[in-house]
C-alpha cells in the first residue's frame, strides 16, 4: 500500500514537471496569479488620507535626524508626516525640500508642473528611510497640500 502511494506521488510530480517544462509561460502566469490572489486582499496604506501624525517644518524634521538618527527612525519611520518648506529641486516625480526627498504619488504627478524651485510648499507622505551617509530622508506616496 505504501509503495502505491509513493509511486502515485512520484508519477504526479513527474507529470507536473513535464507539463511545466512544456508550458513554462502558463506555469509562470499561474504562479503570478496565485501570488496576486493571495496578496490582493491586503489593505494598502494611503498616507494622503490619514491625519498626519507629525506636522512640522522641514528644518525641524531634518534636525531630528541629524541630532539622533536612531531615535528619529524609531519615532518617524512608517509614519505619515506633513512637512512645510522651500522646494530645493524637482527631478522627475521627486520633489526635494532641503534634504528630504519626497516621491510624489502617481495620482498627484500632474501637480508637479505647477511647482517652482524656491517656492514654499506643504507635502504629506510616509517616512520610509534615512540615509545617514548622505543625510537624506525619504518620503513615499507624497501628496501636495
Amino acid at each position: 500500500m505504501k509503495k502505491k502511494i509513493i509511486y502515485t506521488i512520484v508519477a504526479i510530480v513527474v507529470i507536473a514537471g513535464i507539463w511545466v517544462a512544456l508550458n513554462r509561460e502558463k506555469a509562470t502566469q499561474m504562479v503570478v496569479d496565485l501570488g496576486m490572489a493571495m496578496t490582493s486582499s491586503v489593505k494598502h496604506r494611503n498616507p494622503s488620507t490619514e491625519k498626519a501624525k507629525f506636522e512640522m517644518t522641514v528644518d525641524a524634521f531634518s534636525k531630528a535626524f541629524k541630532d539622533n538618527a536612531v531615535e528619529a527612525n524609531k519615532q518617524y519611520i512608517n509614519q505619515a508626516v506633513l512637512l512645510e518648506g522651500d522646494i530645493t529641486t524637482i527631478s522627475g516625480v521627486t520633489v526635494t525640500l532641503n534634504n528630504v526627498a519626497c516621491n510624489i504619488d502617481s495620482t498627484e504627478v500632474g501637480k508637479i508642473k505647477d511647482l517652482k524651485v524656491g517656492s514654499k510648499v506643504k507635502i504629506q507622505g510616509l517616512v520610509v528611510g534615512y540615509n545617514d551617509l548622505m543625510e537624506e530622508i525619504a518620503l513615499a506616496q507624497c501628496t501636495i497640500k
